[in-house]
């Protein structure tokens, strides 16, 4: 009896660590590592190989912008997305830190194809793809790229490639376009009279010689989603939304901030995109197209359109009065500090205040800002609270009289007429 009881408390102690052998057995087995930051996941999915035949070369027609391609690949486990990273820093590229996009697998797809037009400047580039699924991802190994900047410094020459295709409603409130030239000629689908003046898409070359009516939609430039099939903005698809000129008419539009810039916190080491939408109620509709998000976020969403048109009965207005100034004021209002304070066409590029068509097909004011960057007078910190102000000054660089009245605001403050600000706080990093 004693003998028996024996052998049961050894095997009783056997117990705990036989299982915990187990247990450490299929943790091993279970934890993958996975890239770009991302830390590990429980799983027992295999990982796939890299990417393949992975490329980075200058989009063709087009100025600080870079078209990668690559190949799923050809052992491992099954991607479900590829990862895209970039950065300026060779061998830190893959990193959370550099993330650019994610592209959902197509299935049957042998080649995919991400351009990338948005916030690159004319120094090396490092890029990597992984490919990832729930076992982790594999990245491939980095390439370096150096985009090419424009031949010429001038701010004023429009669309120098597959920009974002206008998809809004818009009217010019001063008889000006983007490009800061006056207007010659009204919206059309007549390729051989676009009045190119507008900076609307396209510019002068871009398109194919064969086409000379729009729209134009690329059968390479598909994407499909929910069943139906989208041309992406930013290609060679291009399209025009209806706009006018509305000088000689008082436009009277409502002022919007970015979502942004009240939706998200901010530190002193953020980017921070500074948008201004202005927009008008017509009584008579305007062409439209319908866009969709197709994926990607924030700055590197892709939108198309499934060539639908709508009657729009509001319409985005470029008024070449713009004005913006970025300040830091004190609990009482009081100006400590003015970071930037510029109009159009003091420049072009990063740094300046602009106007442009964004990835969803619409109109807006845009500045980035980057307070790391700011140097600052003694006693003025980067942190606290800081006054974006955009107004319409009485003359504009093309001296053109103000022809715009803000009549409201959808957030922030509407100081006058002609102008209206938010106050954003700006933490320590």
């Amino acid at each position: 009896m004693k003998t028996a009881l024996k052998a049961v408390r050894q095997w009783q102690r056997m117990l705990p660590i036989t299982g915990a052998f187990l247990v450490a057995a299929f943790i091993g087995l279970a934890l993958t590592a996975c890239g770009g930051g991302g830390g590990t996941t429980t799983s027992l999915t295999a990982l796939p190989a890299a990417p393949t035949s992975l490329t980075v070369v200058g989009t063709t027609g087009q100025t600080l912008s870079a078209t990668v391609t690559w190949s799923p690949p050809t052992s491992g486990g099954e991607p479900t997305s590829y990862e895209v990273y970039r950065s300026t820093s060779a061998g830190a590229t893959f990193s959370s830190d550099y993330h650019v996009i994610s592209i959902p697998v197509v299935a049957g797809q042998t080649s995919y194809t991400f351009i990338d037009n948005a916030g690159l400047t004319a120094v090396d580039t490092y890029w990597v793809v992984s490919a990832k699924n729930a076992g982790g991802e594999t990245p491939s190994a980095e390439i370096m790229y150096t985009p090419i900047g424009p031949s010429s410094g001038g701010g004023s020459g429009g669309d120098t490639g597959f920009g974002n295709n206008l998809a809004a409603a818009l009217i010019f409130a001063d008889g000006y376009g983007i490009t800061g030239l006056p207007l010659t000629g009204t919206w059309t689908s007549d390729v051989a009279a676009i009045d190119f003046n507008t900076g609307v898409r396209p510019a002068a070359g871009i398109l194919p010689s064969t086409v000379t009516t729009l729209p134009y939609f690329d059968s390479a430039d598909t994407y499909s989603l929910d069943g139906a099939t989208y041309y992406k903005n930013g290609t060679a698809s291009t399209w025009q939304g209806q706009w006018a000129n509305g000088a000689g008419t008082l436009q009277h539009v409502t002022a919007a901030w970015g979502d942004n810039l009240l939706s998200q916190k901010f530190t002193t080491n953020s980017t921070i995109r500074i948008e201004m939408v202005l927009s008008e109620a017509l009584t008579t509709p305007m062409k439209a197209y319908t866009m969709k998000s197709l994926y990607g976020t924030n700055l590197d969403e892709v939108f198309g359109t499934d060539t639908t048109t709508y009657d729009s009965y509001t319409a985005l207005v470029f008024a070449a009065n713009a004005h913006l100034a970025i300040q830091k004021v004190d609990s009482t209002g009081k100006v400590l500090y003015t970071a930037y304070d510029g109009t159009l066409w003091q420049g072009d590029g990063p740094g300046n205040f602009g106007a442009e068509i964004n990835v969803g097909g619409n109109f807006t004011y845009g500045y980035v800002w980057q307070p790391k960057n700011m140097i600052l007078p003694s006693g003025v910190t980067a942190d606290g609270t800081w006054r974006i102000t955009f107004s319409l000054d009485s003359k504009s660089p093309v001296e053109t009289a103000n022809n715009t009245s803000i009549d409201t605001t959808t957030n922030g403050v509407l100081d006058s007429s002609t102008q209206v600000h938010v106050d954003i706080n700006v933490a320590p990093k």
